[in-house]
């Protein structure tokens, strides 16, 4: 179980936003821009989501196809790996927050891709819970998709914080 805790937070992470923007012109927007707020929309949403241990309905958040990646391994769509993944593993949270957030988001057209940074911190129920604490990166990429920014991948890795 451990191990599976630890994969499933390693692409929870996905959903984290609030944090500081580069502004490169012509390949990052400035923090504001409509596009810019709307891909941060998507990416709070799956994070507080994630937070509330409820991810019903997050596959709106997702194309179809989203390619989910975690410390090296292809987990598969985001569909197969709510399937077997978050919705069976949150079951076993009874805590699950996030801190130090970060975020970078370079726009591409209708391409955005994210860097996320962040800490986060979780805690087992049951009668051995156990609180497990790690230091993550992500990156999201995500596509206007019928005027609506959708994640098309992600890959999220974390460590023992230092």
């Amino acid at each position: 179980m451990k191990i599976a805790i630890l994969s499933l937070i390693l692409i929870l992470t996905t959903g984290l936003v609030f944090g500081q923007h580069s502004n490169h012109k012509n390949h990052e927007n400035m923090s504001g821009s409509p596009d810019t707020e709307a891909v941060k929309e998507v990416l709070k949403s799956y994070k507080n989501a994630l937070e509330s241990l409820d991810v019903s309905g997050t596959q709106k958040l997702f194309a179809e196809n989203a390619a989910i990646f975690e410390n090296g391994k292809y987990e598969g769509t985001y569909q197969d790996y709510l399937d077997h993944h978050i919705g069976p593993e949150l079951g076993h949270f009874k805590e699950f927050t996030f801190s130090d957030y970060n975020v970078t988001i370079r726009m591409e057209g209708d391409i955005a891709v994210a860097y996320e940074t962040y800490n986060y911190k979780i805690v087992t129920a049951g009668e051995e819970s156990r609180t497990i604490e790690r230091q993550g990166v992500a990156t999201s990429v995500l596509k206007k998709i019928n005027d609506n920014w959708k994640i098309i991948q992600n890959h999220g890795s974390s460590r023992a914080i230092q």
